[in-house]
Protein backbone atom coordinates (compact mmCIF):
# COMPACT_ATOMS: atom_id res chain seq x y z
CA UNK A 1 0.00 0.00 0.00
CA UNK A 2 1.32 3.27 -0.44
CA UNK A 3 2.77 4.97 2.33
CA UNK A 4 1.71 8.37 4.38
CA UNK A 5 3.94 10.78 6.23
CA UNK A 6 2.39 12.77 8.23
CA UNK A 7 4.42 16.31 8.60
CA UNK A 8 4.10 18.59 11.79
CA UNK A 9 3.69 22.16 13.06
CA UNK A 10 7.58 22.96 11.78
CA UNK A 11 6.91 21.41 8.15
CA UNK A 12 4.14 23.87 7.13
CA UNK A 13 6.37 25.63 4.78
CA UNK A 14 6.81 23.13 1.77
CA UNK A 15 9.04 20.99 1.63
CA UNK A 16 10.26 20.94 -1.96
CA UNK A 17 10.81 24.95 -1.72
CA UNK A 18 13.80 24.38 1.01
CA UNK A 19 14.97 21.70 -1.37
CA UNK A 20 16.19 23.81 -3.62
CA UNK A 21 13.21 23.77 -5.75
CA UNK A 22 13.91 27.14 -7.11
CA UNK A 23 17.46 26.18 -8.86
CA UNK A 24 17.09 26.26 -12.08
CA UNK A 25 17.44 22.75 -13.70
CA UNK A 26 20.91 22.82 -15.41
CA UNK A 27 21.89 20.66 -17.75
CA UNK A 28 24.97 18.63 -16.79
CA UNK A 29 27.63 20.24 -18.71
CA UNK A 30 31.06 18.48 -20.19
CA UNK A 31 33.23 20.48 -20.13
CA UNK A 32 35.26 19.40 -16.81
CA UNK A 33 36.96 16.28 -19.07
CA UNK A 34 33.77 14.01 -18.65
CA UNK A 35 32.86 11.77 -21.04
CA UNK A 36 30.39 8.62 -21.99
CA UNK A 37 27.23 8.62 -19.90
CA UNK A 38 23.63 9.68 -20.34
CA UNK A 39 22.24 12.94 -18.44
CA UNK A 40 18.94 14.74 -19.31
CA UNK A 41 17.32 11.75 -20.74
CA UNK A 42 19.45 10.61 -23.08
CA UNK A 43 20.54 7.10 -23.29
CA UNK A 44 24.03 6.04 -23.32
CA UNK A 45 25.75 3.47 -25.15
CA UNK A 46 27.27 0.65 -24.52
CA UNK A 47 31.16 0.10 -25.99
CA UNK A 48 31.15 -2.67 -29.09
CA UNK A 49 33.56 -5.35 -27.71
CA UNK A 50 34.67 -8.85 -28.53
CA UNK A 51 32.35 -11.82 -27.09
CA UNK A 52 34.06 -10.89 -22.98
CA UNK A 53 32.19 -7.66 -23.01
CA UNK A 54 29.81 -7.00 -20.18
CA UNK A 55 28.29 -3.77 -21.62
CA UNK A 56 24.33 -3.49 -20.84
CA UNK A 57 22.36 -1.36 -21.97
CA UNK A 58 18.92 -1.25 -20.69
CA UNK A 59 16.14 0.36 -22.59
CA UNK A 60 13.18 2.61 -21.91
CA UNK A 61 9.94 2.01 -20.99
CA UNK A 62 9.18 2.97 -25.00
CA UNK A 63 10.17 0.09 -27.70
CA UNK A 64 13.74 1.21 -27.25
CA UNK A 65 14.77 -2.20 -26.82
CA UNK A 66 17.05 -3.63 -24.31
CA UNK A 67 20.82 -5.41 -25.16
CA UNK A 68 23.44 -6.54 -22.87
CA UNK A 69 26.58 -8.39 -23.11
CA UNK A 70 27.86 -11.31 -21.30
CA UNK A 71 25.64 -11.98 -17.97
CA UNK A 72 26.40 -11.09 -14.68
CA UNK A 73 28.63 -13.98 -14.31
CA UNK A 74 30.86 -14.11 -17.64
CA UNK A 75 32.18 -17.20 -19.02
CA UNK A 76 32.22 -19.87 -15.93
CA UNK A 77 34.35 -22.16 -18.56
CA UNK A 78 37.45 -19.99 -17.42
CA UNK A 79 37.35 -21.78 -14.08
CA UNK A 80 36.28 -24.87 -12.57
CA UNK A 81 32.83 -23.44 -12.02
CA UNK A 82 30.07 -25.71 -14.30
CA UNK A 83 27.67 -24.22 -16.56
CA UNK A 84 24.81 -22.86 -14.86
CA UNK A 85 22.05 -20.33 -15.23
CA UNK A 86 23.23 -18.18 -12.42
CA UNK A 87 25.17 -14.83 -11.91
CA UNK A 88 28.50 -17.30 -13.05
CA UNK A 89 27.17 -18.30 -16.63
CA UNK A 90 27.83 -17.20 -19.63
CA UNK A 91 24.66 -15.85 -21.75
CA UNK A 92 24.61 -13.90 -24.80
CA UNK A 93 20.84 -13.23 -25.04
CA UNK A 94 18.92 -11.08 -22.32
CA UNK A 95 15.14 -11.91 -22.00
CA UNK A 96 14.13 -8.61 -20.25
CA UNK A 97 11.31 -7.37 -21.83
CA UNK A 98 11.35 -4.72 -24.62
CA UNK A 99 7.86 -2.96 -23.27
CA UNK A 100 9.33 -2.63 -19.66
CA UNK A 101 12.05 -1.13 -17.18
CA UNK A 102 13.00 -4.27 -15.70
CA UNK A 103 13.23 -8.17 -16.54
CA UNK A 104 10.42 -11.14 -15.33
CA UNK A 105 8.35 -11.00 -12.88
CA UNK A 106 9.27 -12.49 -9.67
CA UNK A 107 6.61 -13.90 -6.32
CA UNK A 108 9.74 -13.98 -4.13
CA UNK A 109 9.89 -11.72 -1.17
CA UNK A 110 13.04 -9.84 0.62
CA UNK A 111 14.48 -11.75 3.31
CA UNK A 112 14.34 -8.83 5.76
CA UNK A 113 18.04 -8.04 5.78
CA UNK A 114 17.00 -4.34 5.58
CA UNK A 115 13.34 -3.18 5.21
CA UNK A 116 12.17 -0.57 2.94
CA UNK A 117 12.74 3.08 4.81
CA UNK A 118 9.77 4.66 2.75
CA UNK A 119 8.47 5.39 6.26
CA UNK A 120 5.44 3.69 8.09
CA UNK A 121 1.68 4.00 6.96
CA UNK A 122 0.01 6.56 8.70
CA UNK A 123 -3.72 5.70 8.70
CA UNK A 124 -5.07 9.26 10.85
CA UNK A 125 -6.59 11.58 8.72
CA UNK A 126 -6.48 15.03 9.21
CA UNK A 127 -3.57 17.35 10.95
CA UNK A 128 -1.87 17.86 14.14
CA UNK A 129 -1.13 21.36 15.34
CA UNK A 130 -2.00 22.62 12.26
CA UNK A 131 0.80 20.95 10.28
CA UNK A 132 -0.60 18.78 7.00
CA UNK A 133 -0.71 15.44 5.83
CA UNK A 134 1.21 14.55 2.62
CA UNK A 135 0.34 11.13 0.73
CA UNK A 136 3.89 9.67 -0.15
CA UNK A 137 3.37 7.94 -3.35
CA UNK A 138 6.87 5.46 -2.86
CA UNK A 139 6.00 1.92 -3.01
CA UNK A 140 6.30 0.38 0.94
CA UNK A 141 6.53 -3.23 0.19
CA UNK A 142 9.03 -4.04 -3.14
CA UNK A 143 8.61 -7.22 -5.09
CA UNK A 144 12.18 -8.91 -5.88
CA UNK A 145 12.90 -10.35 -9.22
CA UNK A 146 16.57 -11.06 -8.63
CA UNK A 147 16.90 -14.77 -8.19
CA UNK A 148 19.79 -16.63 -9.60
CA UNK A 149 18.32 -18.89 -11.65
CA UNK A 150 16.15 -16.13 -13.62
CA UNK A 151 19.68 -14.13 -14.34
CA UNK A 152 18.43 -10.72 -13.25
CA UNK A 153 20.21 -7.95 -14.25
CA UNK A 154 22.57 -5.66 -12.38
CA UNK A 155 19.82 -3.18 -11.66
CA UNK A 156 17.55 -5.69 -10.33
CA UNK A 157 20.31 -7.46 -8.47
CA UNK A 158 19.62 -4.03 -6.72
CA UNK A 159 16.27 -3.78 -6.36
CA UNK A 160 15.72 -1.66 -9.57
CA UNK A 161 13.53 -1.91 -12.81
CA UNK A 162 11.36 -5.35 -11.97
CA UNK A 163 8.42 -5.53 -13.33
CA UNK A 164 4.97 -4.57 -11.64
CA UNK A 165 2.60 -1.29 -10.73
CA UNK A 166 3.75 1.12 -8.55
CA UNK A 167 3.13 -0.35 -5.56
CA UNK A 168 5.48 -2.64 -5.95
CA UNK A 169 8.75 -1.91 -8.18
CA UNK A 170 11.16 1.22 -9.04
CA UNK A 171 10.93 1.57 -12.55
CA UNK A 172 13.96 3.02 -14.37
CA UNK A 173 14.52 4.70 -17.39
CA UNK A 174 17.94 5.12 -19.94
CA UNK A 175 19.47 2.59 -18.00
CA UNK A 176 23.12 2.05 -18.86
CA UNK A 177 26.17 -0.44 -17.62
CA UNK A 178 29.29 0.20 -19.13
CA UNK A 179 32.12 -2.42 -18.53
CA UNK A 180 34.09 -3.64 -21.70
CA UNK A 181 34.90 -6.43 -19.18
CA UNK A 182 32.33 -9.46 -17.77
CA UNK A 183 34.66 -11.08 -15.33
CA UNK A 184 34.92 -7.12 -13.50
CA UNK A 185 31.54 -7.49 -12.39
CA UNK A 186 28.67 -10.12 -11.05
CA UNK A 187 25.33 -10.73 -10.03
CA UNK A 188 25.50 -12.67 -6.39
CA UNK A 189 24.29 -14.07 -3.51
CA UNK A 190 27.47 -14.65 -0.95
CA UNK A 191 30.47 -13.26 -1.11
CA UNK A 192 33.43 -14.75 0.32
CA UNK A 193 32.79 -17.58 2.98
CA UNK A 194 32.51 -16.14 6.33
CA UNK A 195 29.63 -17.35 8.30
CA UNK A 196 28.35 -14.86 11.26
CA UNK A 197 28.28 -17.01 14.34
CA UNK A 198 25.82 -14.74 15.56
CA UNK A 199 22.65 -15.70 13.17
CA UNK A 200 24.64 -18.24 11.43
CA UNK A 201 24.08 -16.28 7.98
CA UNK A 202 26.66 -15.06 5.77
CA UNK A 203 27.91 -11.67 6.23
CA UNK A 204 28.67 -10.41 2.97
CA UNK A 205 24.56 -11.58 1.80
CA UNK A 206 21.87 -9.55 -0.13
CA UNK A 207 20.21 -6.52 1.46
CA UNK A 208 16.86 -7.47 -0.04
CA UNK A 209 15.65 -10.20 -2.62
CA UNK A 210 18.40 -12.71 -3.23
CA UNK A 211 21.18 -11.23 -4.95
CA UNK A 212 23.39 -8.10 -4.83
CA UNK A 213 25.82 -6.84 -7.57
CA UNK A 214 30.12 -6.49 -6.82
CA UNK A 215 31.76 -4.16 -9.35
CA UNK A 216 35.71 -4.40 -9.27
CA UNK A 217 38.78 -2.92 -10.82
CA UNK A 218 39.78 -6.17 -11.06
CA UNK A 219 39.28 -9.85 -12.30
CA UNK A 220 36.68 -12.33 -10.08
CA UNK A 221 35.89 -16.27 -10.92
CA UNK A 222 32.38 -16.97 -11.20
CA UNK A 223 29.90 -17.93 -8.73
CA UNK A 224 28.65 -21.33 -8.63
CA UNK A 225 25.67 -22.80 -9.32
CA UNK A 226 24.06 -20.78 -6.08
CA UNK A 227 25.14 -17.38 -6.63
CA UNK A 228 27.88 -17.73 -4.24
CA UNK A 229 31.93 -16.26 -4.76
CA UNK A 230 34.36 -17.36 -3.31
CA UNK A 231 37.99 -16.38 -4.13
CA UNK A 232 40.60 -18.06 -3.05
CA UNK A 233 43.09 -15.74 -4.80
CA UNK A 234 44.07 -12.53 -5.61
CA UNK A 235 42.07 -11.38 -8.87
CA UNK A 236 44.01 -10.02 -11.71
CA UNK A 237 44.65 -6.90 -11.11
CA UNK A 238 44.65 -5.99 -15.07
CA UNK A 239 40.88 -5.95 -16.36
CA UNK A 240 39.90 -4.78 -20.38
CA UNK A 241 37.98 -1.93 -18.91
CA UNK A 242 39.32 1.36 -20.03
CA UNK A 243 42.53 3.42 -18.58
CA UNK A 244 43.34 7.06 -18.31
CA UNK A 245 39.70 8.16 -18.21
CA UNK A 246 37.85 10.87 -17.13
CA UNK A 247 34.88 10.01 -15.03
CA UNK A 248 31.48 9.54 -16.80
CA UNK A 249 29.76 12.38 -17.22
CA UNK A 250 27.89 14.01 -15.40
CA UNK A 251 30.11 13.60 -12.75
CA UNK A 252 32.58 16.40 -12.12
CA UNK A 253 35.35 16.13 -9.41
CA UNK A 254 35.11 19.89 -9.52
CA UNK A 255 33.76 21.42 -6.18
CA UNK A 256 29.68 22.57 -6.44
CA UNK A 257 29.03 24.21 -3.44
CA UNK A 258 28.31 28.10 -3.06
CA UNK A 259 27.39 28.67 -6.57
CA UNK A 260 30.60 26.96 -8.16
CA UNK A 261 32.57 28.52 -6.09
CA UNK A 262 33.02 25.71 -3.34
CA UNK A 263 33.96 26.59 0.14
CA UNK A 264 30.31 25.81 1.86
CA UNK A 265 29.78 21.90 1.18
CA UNK A 266 26.45 20.82 0.57
CA UNK A 267 24.55 24.71 0.34
CA UNK A 268 23.75 26.70 -3.11
CA UNK A 269 24.71 23.58 -5.55
CA UNK A 270 26.03 25.08 -8.99
CA UNK A 271 23.83 22.00 -10.64
CA UNK A 272 26.79 21.14 -12.42
CA UNK A 273 29.57 20.07 -10.02
CA UNK A 274 30.05 18.29 -7.18
CA UNK A 275 28.10 19.99 -4.07
CA UNK A 276 29.71 17.95 -1.34
CA UNK A 277 33.28 19.27 -2.69
CA UNK A 278 34.80 16.47 -1.63
CA UNK A 279 35.99 14.71 -4.76
CA UNK A 280 38.53 17.31 -6.14
CA UNK A 281 41.47 16.56 -3.77
CA UNK A 282 41.16 12.81 -3.59
CA UNK A 283 40.94 13.03 -7.59
CA UNK A 284 44.22 15.39 -8.07
CA UNK A 285 45.93 13.06 -5.62
CA UNK A 286 45.67 9.82 -7.62
CA UNK A 287 46.87 11.65 -10.84
CA UNK A 288 43.01 12.84 -12.01
CA UNK A 289 42.61 10.12 -14.32
CA UNK A 290 40.42 6.67 -13.88
CA UNK A 291 42.09 3.43 -14.49
CA UNK A 292 39.97 0.01 -14.81
CA UNK A 293 36.82 2.25 -14.51
CA UNK A 294 33.74 0.27 -14.53
CA UNK A 295 30.54 3.08 -14.58
CA UNK A 296 26.55 2.58 -14.74
CA UNK A 297 23.84 4.85 -14.64
CA UNK A 298 19.95 5.07 -14.46
CA UNK A 299 16.97 7.71 -14.37
CA UNK A 300 14.02 6.99 -12.55
CA UNK A 301 11.07 9.06 -11.93
CA UNK A 302 10.73 10.23 -8.16
CA UNK A 303 7.45 9.41 -5.98
CA UNK A 304 5.14 12.31 -5.29
CA UNK A 305 6.00 13.28 -1.79
CA UNK A 306 9.03 11.25 -1.38
CA UNK A 307 12.40 13.48 -0.69
CA UNK A 308 14.84 10.89 -0.34
CA UNK A 309 16.74 7.52 -1.17
CA UNK A 310 19.11 5.25 -0.25
CA UNK A 311 20.83 2.20 -0.84
CA UNK A 312 23.26 -0.08 1.25
CA UNK A 313 27.19 -0.41 -0.17
CA UNK A 314 30.57 -1.73 1.26
CA UNK A 315 33.79 -0.43 -0.18
CA UNK A 316 36.79 -3.25 -0.28
CA UNK A 317 40.54 -2.28 -1.36
CA UNK A 318 44.02 -4.28 -1.71
CA UNK A 319 45.48 -0.54 -1.83
CA UNK A 320 44.83 -0.42 1.97
CA UNK A 321 46.91 -0.06 4.02
CA UNK A 322 49.95 0.58 2.40
CA UNK A 323 49.18 3.16 -0.21
CA UNK A 324 46.72 5.17 2.05
CA UNK A 325 47.20 9.18 1.31
CA UNK A 326 49.15 8.24 -1.89
CA UNK A 327 48.15 8.62 -5.93
CA UNK A 328 46.81 4.93 -5.50
CA UNK A 329 43.84 5.94 -3.98
CA UNK A 330 41.00 4.21 -5.42
CA UNK A 331 37.65 5.21 -5.79
CA UNK A 332 33.91 4.52 -5.69
CA UNK A 333 31.66 7.44 -6.36
CA UNK A 334 28.14 7.46 -6.47
CA UNK A 335 26.35 10.61 -8.18
CA UNK A 336 23.26 12.27 -7.77
CA UNK A 337 22.08 14.90 -10.35
CA UNK A 338 18.54 15.92 -8.18
CA UNK A 339 16.98 19.37 -8.25
CA UNK A 340 17.73 19.07 -4.69
CA UNK A 341 21.71 18.09 -4.54
CA UNK A 342 24.41 17.75 -7.39
CA UNK A 343 27.53 15.52 -6.43
CA UNK A 344 28.83 12.98 -4.54
CA UNK A 345 26.92 10.76 -2.04
CA UNK A 346 29.60 8.22 -0.81
CA UNK A 347 31.45 9.11 2.12
CA UNK A 348 32.99 7.17 4.99
CA UNK A 349 33.56 9.59 8.03
CA UNK A 350 33.74 12.46 6.31
CA UNK A 351 36.07 11.30 3.35
CA UNK A 352 34.69 10.39 -0.19
CA UNK A 353 35.32 6.47 -0.56
CA UNK A 354 38.60 6.21 -0.84
CA UNK A 355 41.61 4.07 -0.01
CA UNK A 356 42.47 7.10 2.41
CA UNK A 357 39.08 6.86 4.02
CA UNK A 358 39.84 3.37 4.96
CA UNK A 359 42.52 4.84 7.58
CA UNK A 360 40.41 8.27 8.56
CA UNK A 361 40.64 7.13 12.07
CA UNK A 362 40.20 4.23 14.97
CA UNK A 363 36.98 3.14 13.66
CA UNK A 364 38.21 2.35 10.50
CA UNK A 365 38.65 0.06 8.65
CA UNK A 366 35.88 -2.03 10.26
CA UNK A 367 37.44 -4.89 8.95
CA UNK A 368 41.55 -5.20 7.94
CA UNK A 369 43.09 -8.39 5.94
CA UNK A 370 43.09 -10.17 8.86
CA UNK A 371 39.28 -10.27 9.94
CA UNK A 372 38.04 -13.53 9.78
CA UNK A 373 35.07 -11.72 7.93
CA UNK A 374 37.30 -11.17 4.61
CA UNK A 375 37.41 -14.92 4.63
CA UNK A 376 37.11 -16.18 1.19
CA UNK A 377 37.51 -12.54 -0.80
CA UNK A 378 40.61 -11.73 -1.78
CA UNK A 379 40.77 -8.89 0.35
CA UNK A 380 42.34 -11.51 3.11
CA UNK A 381 45.38 -11.79 3.89
CA UNK A 382 46.87 -15.06 2.70
CA UNK A 383 49.97 -15.23 4.26
CA UNK A 384 53.00 -13.27 5.79
CA UNK A 385 53.67 -11.22 2.80
CA UNK A 386 50.47 -10.15 1.54
CA UNK A 387 49.00 -8.22 4.61
CA UNK A 388 46.86 -5.82 1.74
CA UNK A 389 43.21 -5.08 2.29
CA UNK A 390 40.76 -3.43 4.32
CA UNK A 391 36.56 -3.05 3.79
CA UNK A 392 34.24 -1.07 5.66
CA UNK A 393 31.49 -3.33 6.27
CA UNK A 394 28.00 -2.41 5.17
CA UNK A 395 26.65 1.20 5.22
CA UNK A 396 23.67 2.95 3.85
CA UNK A 397 24.15 6.10 1.94
CA UNK A 398 21.37 8.71 1.60
CA UNK A 399 20.54 11.14 -0.67
CA UNK A 400 17.55 13.75 -1.35
CA UNK A 401 14.82 14.33 -4.03
CA UNK A 402 11.98 16.37 -4.92
CA UNK A 403 8.58 14.92 -5.48
CA UNK A 404 8.05 14.27 -9.33
CA UNK A 405 11.59 14.87 -10.28
CA UNK A 406 13.24 12.68 -13.13
CA UNK A 407 16.15 11.61 -10.55
CA UNK A 408 19.62 10.59 -12.56
CA UNK A 409 22.35 8.46 -10.37
CA UNK A 410 25.56 7.20 -11.81
CA UNK A 411 27.86 4.51 -10.03
CA UNK A 412 31.50 4.55 -10.64
CA UNK A 413 34.57 2.24 -9.40
CA UNK A 414 38.04 2.59 -10.47
CA UNK A 415 42.08 2.39 -9.82
CA UNK A 416 44.08 5.49 -9.52
CA UNK A 417 47.84 5.68 -9.89
CA UNK A 418 47.90 2.59 -11.94
CA UNK A 419 45.83 -0.28 -12.66
CA UNK A 420 47.49 -2.79 -9.81
CA UNK A 421 45.88 -3.80 -6.58
CA UNK A 422 41.75 -4.17 -6.67
CA UNK A 423 38.89 -2.12 -5.27
CA UNK A 424 35.46 -3.35 -5.11
CA UNK A 425 31.98 -2.50 -4.06
CA UNK A 426 28.87 -4.44 -3.00
CA UNK A 427 25.43 -2.96 -3.80
CA UNK A 428 22.14 -3.39 -2.97
CA UNK A 429 18.38 -2.40 -1.55
CA UNK A 430 17.55 0.95 -3.03
CA UNK A 431 14.75 2.13 -1.50
CA UNK A 432 12.74 5.61 -1.62
CA UNK A 433 12.81 7.34 1.75
CA UNK A 434 10.08 9.47 1.96
CA UNK A 435 11.08 11.82 4.94
CA UNK A 436 14.14 12.96 3.43
CA UNK A 437 15.42 15.91 4.88
CA UNK A 438 16.83 19.76 3.58
CA UNK A 439 20.68 19.90 3.06
CA UNK A 440 22.60 22.51 5.42
CA UNK A 441 25.72 22.31 6.79
CA UNK A 442 24.76 21.48 9.42
CA UNK A 443 23.34 18.62 8.57
CA UNK A 444 23.95 17.59 4.54
CA UNK A 445 21.37 15.19 4.71
CA UNK A 446 23.77 13.41 2.00
CA UNK A 447 25.93 10.22 3.57
CA UNK A 448 26.03 7.37 5.12
CA UNK A 449 25.21 5.62 8.23
CA UNK A 450 26.18 2.00 9.27
CA UNK A 451 23.67 -0.91 8.95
Amino acid sequence: MMNTYRLGRLATISLASLLFAGCDDATPSDSNGNSGGSSGGESGSASDDESSSASATQGTASNSGTTTGDSAGGDSSSTGSPDTDSAGASSTSTGFDESSTGGGDSDSTSDGAESSSTGDSNDDDGAEDGGKVEVCEAPGDLTPCDAIGDDPTPFQAMGLGCDGGPNEAIPILNAVFQSNDATAWRVISQYGSYIDPGDGLPIWRPREGESMLIASTGTMPPANAAGVLIETTDGNDNTSNPDFSPLPAPMSPLEGSAGGAGGTPFVNCDDVNDCSDSLNEQWNLGGGNARDLLWFQFETVVPGGTYGFSFDFAYFSEEFPTFVDTTYNDMFVAWSDSESYTGNLCFVNDEPCTVTALAFDDDYPEHDAFDPVLEGTQFASTGAFDTGGGATGWFQANGTTVPGELLQLTFAVFDMGDSSLDTAVLLDNFRWDCEGCTPSEVDPCIGIDPV
